[in-house]
C-alpha cells in the first residue's frame, strides 16, 4: 500500500523555478535601483559584522553604478559586478525556461 502525502512531503522541484526566478530579478532589480553613493547604513552581510573584509563587498554598489551606466566606478566597486550580473540573469533565464517547460499546456 503506498504511503500517504504527509505535511513533510517536499513540493516537486519544478514548482519552485518561478520563485526563484521572482527572487532573482527582486533582489537585481533593488540593487540597481539603490543610491550607490548614499550612506551604508546596514548591511545583511555576516562577514561585515565578523571581519574586515568579505569577497562580495562592493557588489551591490557595482550593479547600481553599473545600472546607471558607471562602468568605470562599478569596476572599482567590484571587478566582478558584470559576471555576477551575467550569471545571475542566465540562472533567471534558465528557471523561466523550466517553468515555462513544465507548466505549459499540451
Amino acid at each position: 500500500m503506498p504511503h500517504p502525502v504527509t505535511h513533510s512531503a517536499a513540493l516537486p522541484k519544478h514548482s519552485l523555478y518561478l520563485p526563484e526566478a521572482i527572487l532573482w530579478i527582486t533582489g537585481l532589480a533593488a540593487l540597481a535601483l539603490m543610491q550607490p553613493d548614499a550612506a551604508h547604513l546596514f548591511s545583511f552581510c555576516p562577514f561585515s559584522y565578523v571581519l574586515e573584509w568579505c569577497p562580495g563587498c562592493g557588489l551591490g554598489h557595482g550593479i547600481a553604478w553599473l545600472a546607471r551606466g558607471e562602468w568605470q566606478k562599478s569596476w572599482e566597486a567590484h571587478p566582478l559586478t558584470v559576471p555576477a550580473i551575467t550569471i545571475l540573469c542566465w540562472r533567471t533565464g534558465q528557471l523561466l525556461y523550466l517553468h515555462y517547460k513544465f507548466n505549459r499546456k499540451l
